[in-house]
């Protein structure tokens, strides 16, 4: 990449050329600046991308462990032992009983705006916003 890095204070930007492009944010950054990078995976130090990847990590954890307790057709949380009916989350998929899916506001992208729509989310889903819905 021939651009300069994007990251660095407000008044005094890195000048080191750019190796990779953040993932999350788009931005170009130098090595110095790297917080992770695998393959194709690259995310800059900026503290929103260090939050999305390590939410990542935890999320696909977390939909392993919910993929293996229904197909046990147990209710996705871990302590409930209710089959999971007919509730779903509108963003893991993962299937739990009535108590622990409900019917929220979320902001969803709309072509280049935003709105907000009702989804059925569980409670791991809907914490996870604070990150992914950054401004």
């Amino acid at each position: 990449m021939s651009a300069e890095c994007a990251l660095g204070g407000r008044f005094s930007r890195c000048k080191r050329p750019s190796d990779h492009s953040c993932q999350y944010c788009g931005r170009n950054f130098c090595s110095q600046h790297t917080h992770y990078l695998h393959g194709h995976e690259a995310v800059c130090a900026r503290k929103e991308c260090v939050a999305k990847q390590q939410d990542m990590v935890v999320h696909n954890e977390y939909r392993t462990a919910l993929r293996g307790r229904n197909n046990a057709r147990l209710c996705g949380v871990d302590d409930c032992r209710e089959t999971p009916a007919m509730f779903e989350c509108s963003l893991c998929e993962g299937h739990f009983c009535p108590q622990h899916v409900q019917q929220r506001l979320y902001w969803t992208p709309d072509g280049l705006s935003r709105r907000e729509r009702a989804l059925s989310l569980c409670e791991h889903c809907w914490g996870r916003r604070k990150i992914w819905q950054r401004r």
